[in-house]
């Protein structure tokens, strides 16, 4: 198993075992991740598949003195938001033309649905903060490394989302 400056130095070399650690490592983690936010496998193996070959692509500038784990949160959080607003440049195409979209023909939003578009209704980096630490399960300690920020700070950013997804829920359930 190579630590991740090993690896970043064999991804920077070509070398395939590098390149299939990573994968195999960061992949799944990742999908999971970026199906949270879109809300489709599919869509989100795509996505984090585009990541991988923008790495295999570019893998000569890597830098080996950064951490792998936040450069593949960087690139697919990136991934994501710009799938999210080409999606939202064709569902505005879609209004204008007016065509119905299956979002718009659904009569009900399951709770999971509602939660998943809340979260992402939350600021940037307080999405970021609870996604990390209640779907990837890190520590506040982890979670304010790699964000550089304070614990206090995560700790502040967990509360304030855990109160705005109850108040969402609450009044949705009015």
């Amino acid at each position: 198993m190579l630590t991740e400056p090993q690896l970043i130095a064999g991804l920077k070399k070509g070398q395939m075992n590098a390149y299939e650690q990573a994968f195999h490592t960061y992949y799944p983690v990742y999908v999971h991740f970026a199906e949270y936010i879109v809300g489709d496998l599919q869509v989100a193996k795509d996505l984090v598949q585009n990541v991988f070959l923008k790495i295999w692509r570019y893998r000569d500038r890597l830098d080996e003195t950064l951490s792998f784990r936040n450069f593949m949160y960087v690139l697919t959080k990136r991934e994501v938001l710009n799938y999210l607003r080409s999606k939202r440049v064709y569902e505005s195409l879609e209004a204008i033309l007016d065509v119905p979209s299956t979002a718009a023909q659904a009569e009900h939003i399951s709770d999971a649905s509602f939660l998943r578009l809340q979260v992402n209704k939350l600021p940037e980096q307080r999405r970021n903060v609870f996604i990390m630490s209640r779907f990837y399960g890190l520590s506040n300690k982890e979670i304010a490394k790699q964000l550089c920020i304070s614990e206090k700070t995560v700790e502040r950013h967990i509360t304030l989302a855990g109160k705005q997804l109850r108040e969402e829920l609450e009044n949705r359930n009015k």
